[in-house]
């Protein structure tokens, strides 16, 4: 078992969950998606793990995507 996350734009990354390899991230493309996910658990962490409902989802007329975080209005955005 494993997760694996992958970008329309061929970024991804692999971490094993169970077996020998526990631990050991792969990852390859033009964006490194294991250090953005790093930076979101430690975000995350360091903000008390709010719940779902404490963030948010808009798209703009633009077309460009974010997510945010309803109290103190921090934004990611989202998208290739």
């Amino acid at each position: 078992m494993a997760i694996q996350l992958q970008r329309r734009d061929g970024s991804w990354a692999r971490a094993p969950l169970t077996g020998e390899r526990v631990g050991t991230v792969t990852y390859g493309g033009a964006v490194d998606l294991w250090e953005r996910t790093e930076a979101a658990w430690l975000w995350w962490n360091d903000h008390g793990r709010p719940a779902q409902d404490r963030f948010g989802y808009v798209r703009e007329a633009d077309r460009r995507e974010y997510a945010w975080h309803i109290p103190d209005g921090h934004r990611w955005p989202l998208g290739v």
